[in-house]
């Protein structure tokens, strides 16, 4: 499957009526802290529904991430790409930062989270002549 056609299917996923996102599904095993830092990725892809791998802006955007929500980090995690992993019966998605055959840095990622990342990945710089308040339109 291309890249946009999956990105659309993760979208029409996420706005499917879910539970909140507090909840790992499948996941959980590998999101609780005593977990080792990488993971494989095949028992990942055995595990999720599906998943939506991840361009370059994407993958700095989410590795930047990473290393923000705590507990927070003061290193990079490893990795070189990254993905969205789907949980289809929760409606979950897991975010993991691949290196080589592991999955070394995850996160769950709520549907506003997710929108962001395709926004990311959409590569459209924001509209300089659209009104916002931190900007300051004098005109």
């Amino acid at each position: 499957m291309r890249t946009l056609p999956k990105i659309l299917a993760a979208l029409a996923f996420l706005s499917s009526p879910a539970p909140a996102f507090a909840e790992a599904g499948a996941f959980a095993e590998w999101l609780s802290g005593d977990q080792p830092e990488c993971i494989p990725l095949g028992a990942v892809n055995k595990a999720a529904d599906g998943s939506v791998p991840l361009n370059a802006d994407q993958f700095q955007f989410v590795r930047a991430l990473f290393v923000a929500i705590p507990p927070m980090s003061d290193e990079l995690p490893p990795g070189d790409r990254a993905a969205l992993f789907l949980d289809g019966a929760s409606k979950v998605v897991m975010v993991g930062i691949i290196d080589g055959d592991w999955v070394c840095a995850r996160f769950t990622a709520p549907a506003s989270l997710v929108n962001l990342i395709i926004e990311v990945g959409k590569g459209r710089p924001p509209d300089p002549d659209s009104p916002r308040e931190d900007r300051g339109s004098s005109q």
